[in-house]
């Protein structure tokens, strides 16, 4: 399982197959998303027919979590 990696803090996306990533295009198989949710907890999504598809809803998630304002944790400290 060989994973593709977007912009930092984005997430990657894959397939859980035995093909190599340079076969993807070929392969049959579906396309999974990786990412950080909200919670820093880390999250899989998968069913999309095309790269394009696993793309542009990682790009989704990820404005999405940009656009959320930022909680702060009790334990963290603030600067």
């Amino acid at each position: 399982m060989a994973s593709k990696t977007l912009a930092r803090g984005m997430g990657t996306f894959f397939k859980d197959c035995e093909h190599s990533s340079s076969r993807w295009s070929k392969c049959p198989h579906e396309y999974k998303i990786r990412y950080r949710n909200t919670a820093g907890k880390q999250a899989e999504e998968s069913g999309f027919a095309t790269q394009d598809q696993a793309i542009e809803r990682l790009t989704a998630i990820y404005t999405a979590k940009k656009a959320a304002p930022q909680t702060w944790d009790s334990g963290r400290r603030r600067s």
